[in-house]
């Protein structure tokens, strides 16, 4: 997605290589597109290891099992909870990521 968004943003501004702020904004964008779908699997994730921590369970259910429980008894507000830090979190942690990345490649190229 990072690339696509940095494809068509070149493209629109009719200039190749984008700025690293520029780069820094796809990989804000898309990360926070890839942390805002995948909560219901870093939900899923977290109860697992929360029920991993009671040795008293002898059987635990399956992944699909699990998952199915929890939107069944809660909803599918509970397979989203936590969406906006998370989003947030990960789409601050690409820009930085991803621009600082741009911004060195853009630099070791200069030097050849």
């Amino acid at each position: 997605m990072y690339e696509l968004l940095k494809t068509k943003l070149s493209q629109k501004l009719n200039r190749k290589p984008l700025y690293a702020h520029e780069a820094a904004l796809c990989g804000s964008i898309a990360g926070g597109t890839a942390a805002a779908l995948t909560t219901p699997l870093d939900v899923l994730k977290t109860r697992v290891m929360l029920d991993l921590r009671n040795p008293s369970t002898e059987q635990l259910p399956s992944l699909g099992r699990r998952m199915k429980d929890i939107y069944v008894k809660e909803g599918v507000r509970a397979l989203f909870s936590g969406v906006v830090p998370r989003t947030l979190w990960i789409s601050a942690g690409g820009a930085v990521f991803l621009g600082v990345y741009e911004w060195v490649v853009h630099g070791l190229m200069s030097y050849t």
